[in-house]
């Protein structure tokens, strides 16, 4: 296979800077405010089928557009991942996340692909819910294939869009996004791909290379592999991450602590014990009443899986684990909740505006075939092939059969032979990957590198899917250097470093004796307010209630400077209720923190006003505990 080496002398002088603004481009298109962002929104009438001659069937093809405060250095096609998610839903939080100088030089065109987004957007997620946390035991491959049935059967009725699954492959959304360029004037454009956008992105500059400036992959899919290939490679890249994330725990002292018999030890009892049969929750409603759920081997293999996507993710994960070896399963089903986008309320699938789960199948089954022979031969083989590499992969191996079952049973498959590997081209491509990323492990990112022309390397160790905008100088310096300026990187590989696991929060009031302390007591009600599970999720706009762990409730409402809270006999450890409210201000001001006011009843009885400054880091408490003054400690020397 011939290897390009990288020309810099020639791609020095392809500074970034636009033959036209994307304002000027886009003066003569019906600009309109988008949905779900602030950016000005435009909707192209493309063909349904650019492969057919039929001008009589059309889709609208929504693009939104973010214009450069300064005089612009060039136009970015971003395209996100999935597939399924939305770029325009999505746009203001990324835009948010980079540095402001991204928005204020660039302009920037973020596309909902055909397939996604509100008009034409394929979602079950009625169906979708029940597949996800549905048990999956090789032992009993008939109902494996039941399940599989039955979701795509379900999932296919529940959208009702028989006419749309088979024009919403990758090539179909190149072809939308390049009339769009068209209708912009041609400029020449920067492709920006993160995760499967990265796929779509290879694509586009290998068919249309007099379009492209640069290309930027973040987090990147080998399209070389097949549909096998590719789910081995990651689910084997998963398995070794998941371990080095128990033995990293076991390593720290504080998570130890919680989990004394080792990480492995409490996942594997746990998997084990759900194996059997789920295991029966007592979930708090927002009501505060109680109501029986199943904790699954479906939601347990889904929050490891999806734990290893970043180092906070990791962290949260190891303390719902060291939560449950204690006895306490309810933060491993909030996490299942959230990362399944289940309501708590019901127990049924939710609509999310920025994920489109039925699309992704609806893509990636259209781009990827499972092989020869009838929907049934295909699975049982591919269940075949997952009890092979069933010793190589105990823990997650439901990642590596499971979403290839659904598309050896989809409507519609994809090509039988892959692309050749990208080539790159006169252009600068920028590669871009964690080596800890479980779905486009980094294995995928050198066997890129080293078959394009003109590419260079920039590899986080310790990093996430996804690196750039992550608030890492390396590589986002590097990354802007290249947009703002032309500068190439300073060589073809380079390598940036952060931590593989964010730090660790121990459990509280492990120790009943523990409790004795108001200033201990106060503290450990702040972090797990902090940490809890359902807040993270809040979108901050309305408020909303929702059922402590082990009883009573809290209610979150937004301010113009922060949240207010208001506890309602609200229980995180059995034998101690409280009630009060708290005022977190978060405004980069010097009032910023954390003051509750508390009423504690159960082993230990007070009244406690508690103050956390995060501007300067002090601690206050005053009030009652157990009929005598609170107070903070003191150090005994």
């Amino acid at each position: 296979m011939r290897r390009f080496l990288p020309l810099p002398i020639l791609l020095a002088a392809t500074a970034a800077t636009a033959e036209v603004s994307l304002r000027d481009a886009a003066s003569g298109l019906d600009l309109y405010p988008c949905e779900g962002s602030s950016l000005s929104c435009t909707t192209l009438t493309v063909p349904l089928d650019h492969r057919a001659n039929d001008p009589s069937r059309t889709i609208e093809v929504t693009f939104a557009l973010s214009f450069a405060t300064y005089d612009s250095r060039g136009i970015l096609f971003y395209f996100v991942g999935g597939p399924g998610a939305s770029g325009i839903a999505s746009a203001d939080s990324y835009l948010a996340s980079f540095d402001p100088a991204l928005a204020e030089n660039m302009d920037i065109v973020f596309v909902d692909q055909r397939g996604i987004g509100p008009v034409h957007g394929l979602s079950c997620p009625v169906a979708q819910a029940r597949f996800d946390t549905a048990a999956a035991p090789l032992s009993d491959p008939e109902s494996i294939l039941a399940t599989a049935r039955s979701y795509v059967t379900d999932c296919t009725a529940e959208m009702g869009a028989d006419d749309l699954l088979s024009v919403v492959d990758t090539d179909q959304a190149i072809r939308d996004s390049e009339a769009f360029r068209q209708k912009l004037g041609a400029p020449k454009v920067w492709l920006y791909g993160e995760s499967y956008g990265t796929q779509l992105v290879q694509a586009y500059a290998t068919q249309v290379p007099q379009a492209v400036r640069g290309v930027i992959l973040d987090g990147v899919v080998d399209l070389t592999l097949t549909a096998e290939e590719f789910y081995r490679r990651y689910t084997l890249a998963s398995e070794a991450l998941l371990a080095e994330t128990f033995t990293h725990c076991d390593a720290l002292p504080t998570c130890r602590a919680d989990i004394p018999g080792g990480a492995a030890q409490a996942y594997d009892a746990l998997a084990a014990r759900l194996a059997k049969a789920p295991v029966t929750v007592a979930y708090t409603l927002a009501d505060g009443t109680q109501v029986p759920r199943q904790l699954t081997s479906g939601l347990l293999e889904a929050n490891a899986f999806f734990a290893l996507y970043s180092p906070e993710g990791r962290a949260e994960f190891l303390r719902a684990l060291a939560g449950a070896g204690r006895g306490n399963l309810v933060p491993m089903l909030q996490l299942g909740y959230s990362n399944m986008y289940i309501d708590p309320e019901t127990e049924i699938g939710m609509e999310d505006p920025g994920w489109y789960g039925a699309a992704y199948y609806a893509i990636t089954c259209t781009d990827y075939d499972s092989g020869t022979g009838t929907a049934e031969e295909r699975a049982r083989r591919i269940l075949d092939e997952a009890r092979a590499l069933a010793p190589q992969a105990p823990r997650l191996l439901r990642s590596y059969f499971l979403e290839r079952l659904a598309c050896a049973y989809w409507p519609h498959q994809g090509p039988d032979r892959r692309p050749a590997p990208y080539a790159g081209g006169t252009f600068p491509t920028l590669v871009l990957n964690g080596d800890h990323d479980p779905i486009t492990p980094i294995s995928m990112a050198y066997s890129v590198l080293d078959n394009a022309q003109n590419a260079y390397g920039i590899f986080l160790q310790g990093g996430p899917h996804v690196t750039w905008g992550r608030g890492h100088t390396c590589p986002d310096s590097i990354v802007e250097a290249l947009l703002y300026d032309g500068t190439l990187p300073s060589a073809r590989e380079q390598i940036c470093q952060q931590d593989p696991v964010s730090k660790y929060t121990p459990l509280t009031l492990t120790d009943p004796a523990q409790t004795a302390d108001p200033f201990t007591v106060a503290r450990a009600i702040e972090i797990e307010l902090l940490k809890y599970i359902p807040l993270a999720g809040w979108s901050g706009d309305h408020p909303t209630s929702y059922g402590c762990p082990l009883g009573g409730t809290v209610l979150a409402s937004p301010t113009d400077r922060g949240t207010e809270f208001a506890f309602a006999d609200c229980r995180f450890w059995p034998d101690l209720v409280f009630g009060g409210s708290a005022v977190e201000v978060n405004m980069d001001a010097p009032d910023d923190g954390i003051t509750m006011v508390l009423t504690l009843a159960g082993m230990q009885t007070g009244t406690l006003t508690y103050r956390h400054s995060t501007a300067d880091e002090a601690f206050s408490l005053e009030g009652t505990w157990n009929g005598r003054p609170a107070t903070l400690p003191r150090t005994a020397q």
